[in-house]
């Protein structure tokens, strides 16, 4: 009876060492949230990390709209102008999540669209030369 205690403590101490590395590196579980859409306008999905991942590439955009204005690749006009759309799509996305619901896939890919093109706009301007500090 002892002996079958101790291979048993044994075999207990052996699956946990072996175990043990694989539970703490695998992925954590997110919950998941059934959103139900009433106007048909796409598959219901879970949001919870595409909201931060948009909020995240916003401040981005704003970071790089701000660094452009320091170095003096923007001008005070292109800056205004990329800060007023940029406020446009944070209006937007909070009108999308207003709705109680969550967003959508066709709202993700719109924010996405107008994020996208945002980019493509700062890029241009902060390469356009029309500003250069010399």
């Amino acid at each position: 009876m002892k002996k079958t205690l101790i291979t048993l403590a044994a075999i207990a101490a052996t699956l946990t060492t072996v175990a043990a590395p694989a539970i703490a590196t695998a992925a954590p579980r997110h919950a998941t949230v059934i959103v139900v859409d009433d106007r048909d306008r796409g598959p219901a999905h879970n949001n919870f990390g595409a909201s931060a991942e948009l909020n995240n590439r916003i401040a981005r955009l704003d970071s790089r709209i701000d660094q452009g204005r320091r170095t003096g690749a923007l001008s005070a006009r292109e800056g205004r102008r990329l800060d007023s759309e940029l406020r446009n799509i944070i209006a937007l996305k909070r009108g999308y999540e207003r709705s109680g619901r969550g967003l959508n896939r066709n709202e993700m890919a719109s924010l996405d669209n107008r994020l996208d093109r945002l980019q493509g706009q700062i890029r241009f301007e902060k390469r356009d030369g029309d500003n250069r500090r010399w």
